[in-house]
């Protein structure tokens, strides 16, 4: 379950001398606050989203959200108002979004590098690699093939006897009791064409991770 929400936190407070009390008419008793609202997940804050003023009377104990003064506190509601564009967010309440930004930075320059080293490993094959399959047509099962042994242009595979709904089924599926024993022979054209159809979707090389 994500546990998600909204929470507010005061920002500034302000007098408003000269100001009266739209509820009691005192003058010189009201004080400005302004909120910073923001949204959180797990109780890390993503953004802010608003900024609420609040006019709050001091003799009386009246407050007023900045939208909720009366006509007549047009001067009051001025001033609520200036104050609220002159007051900004805390930067923290930008650190979930920013910790988010991060991971996908992290995570796109982790895909981009692990796309460089598969093309690497396809264009040298060695014994040990494995290529994740799937049939474009059908319904998206993957399954492994394991290179045996590479002579020139050829390479020596081995099937794996399984397949499943994971497109990344290497910690589930590569074990030894796992791969057919009866070899069979690609050229390295017949895996790039694999590789262009998106037939042949990732190239491992377990020793090196």
């Amino acid at each position: 379950m994500i546990i998600y929400g909204t929470k507010a936190t005061l920002r500034r407070t302000e007098a408003a001398p000269g100001l009266t009390c739209p509820a009691c008419s005192t003058t010189d008793q009201m004080w400005l606050n302004v909120f910073s609202r923001y949204a959180h997940v797990y109780w890390v804050p993503l953004f802010p989203f608003s900024k609420p003023a609040v006019a709050h009377c001091a003799h009386c104990k009246g407050t007023w959200a900045e939208k909720e003064l009366p006509a007549e506190a047009a001067e009051l509601k001025q001033a609520a108002e200036l104050l609220r564009q002159h007051t900004t967010a805390p930067w923290w309440q930008w650190s979930g979004l920013v910790v988010l930004a991060l991971g996908l930075v992290v995570a796109l320059v982790a895909g981009r590098r692990h796309d460089q080293d598969s093309a690497t490993f396809l264009a040298a094959p060695r014994a040990g690699d494995v290529y994740t399959v799937h049939d474009s047509d059908t319904a998206r099962r993957y399954s492994l093939l394991k290179v045996v042994a590479a002579h020139g242009n050829t390479v020596e595979l081995v099937a794996n006897n399984y397949d499943i709904d994971d497109r990344h089924p290497l910690e589930e599926l590569n074990q030894t009791d796992k791969y057919s024993k009866e070899p069979f022979t690609l050229t390295q054209l017949d895996l790039t064409i694999m590789r262009n159809k998106g037939q042949l979707t990732d190239v491992d090389r377990p020793e090196q991770e």
